[in-house]
């Protein structure tokens, strides 16, 4: 299935615990990529918090703390060189065949893009798309599909948007894409309020393409604003390797990992596609 593309996307993911390890002398983003990887671990839930505005769609509290009776759950969600690698996808529409594509290709109309990501720590992703009104559109997890998880482990690729390809459309330009990868979820709340929309009853067939409607676009275009602020630069090194070291790695992957040596929860990086 397919897409018309004229797009900006986000993405959100986070992290795990500290490493007590030294980090490698070559401080490079693949090496910090791999330095800070985890084995799949457990995330603190997305607590569900009562509307105190009688419905309306207004920006919600933090989630509640755990009940007196409750088991923290992993308590400390920093994670030191957290941290994602993300490929461009070209799709054949007609085999469904798809190869990766250098990050700095200029696409063609009506070639269909798809992006594949993977982290190095357990966490929650999101990915929206800007719209032509300028506010963002949830596409993964889709508004669509309710019982969709955006969980993702390390070492599991995550195809975006699932089962569908952006086509390159008029006119001309680059699209940009914003990656937000966290694992508190205090800091993409607002995020997950947003998104939330009213469920469509059962009888309702789910639209493949066209507007997504979301609980309140301006409390996701909020988060969106305050997230790419408070996490979009911050210590944060990119780098695009061409030729893979290993078997592991996939062709012109891009690595995007925080460098620091402090615990972070959330990083925020921003992807561009071009085309003519």
């Amino acid at each position: 299935m397919k897409m018309q593309l004229t797009l900006g996307l986000i993405l959100v993911a986070g992290g795990g615990s500290v490493c007590a390890q030294q980090p490698p002398k070559s401080e490079g983003a693949r090496e910090l990529f791999y330095f800070g990887a985890s084995a799949k671990d457990t995330l603190p839930p997305i607590r569900k918090v009562a509307a105190s505005d009688g419905g309306k769609a207004t920006p919600r509290p933090l989630p509640a703390a755990p009940k007196k009776d409750e088991t923290p759950t992993s308590p400390n969600t920093g994670a030191a060189h957290l941290g994602f690698r993300y490929n461009l996808v070209l799709v054949n529409q007609t085999s469904g065949k798809s190869e990766t594509a250098d990050s700095d290709r200029v696409f063609r109309k009506g070639e269909c893009v798809a992006i594949d990501i993977e982290s190095n720590r357990s966490g929650y992703l999101y990915v929206l798309v800007k719209q032509s009104s300028g506010d963002w559109r949830p596409l993964f997890p889709s508004a669509e599909m309710t019982d969709q998880s955006n969980i993702v482990d390390p070492k599991k690729n995550v195809r975006v948007p699932s089962g569908y390809c952006f086509e390159i459309a008029d006119p001309p330009g680059t699209e940009a894409l914003t990656v937000v990868l966290s694992r508190d979820p205090r800091d993409f709340y607002e995020l997950y309020e947003g998104i939330k929309g009213p469920a469509a009853p059962a009888t309702q067939p789910k639209p493949s393409t066209g507007p997504i409607e979301v609980a309140d676009a301006r409390i996701v275009n909020s988060a969106v604003a305050h997230m790419a602020e408070q996490f979009g630069t911050r210590d944060l090194v990119i780098r695009k390797v061409s030729q893979p070291a290993n078997t592991q790695d996939p062709p012109s992957a891009v690595y995007v990992v925080n460098a620091s040596d402090r615990p972070s929860s959330t990083i925020v990086a921003r992807i561009e596609i071009h085309h003519r």
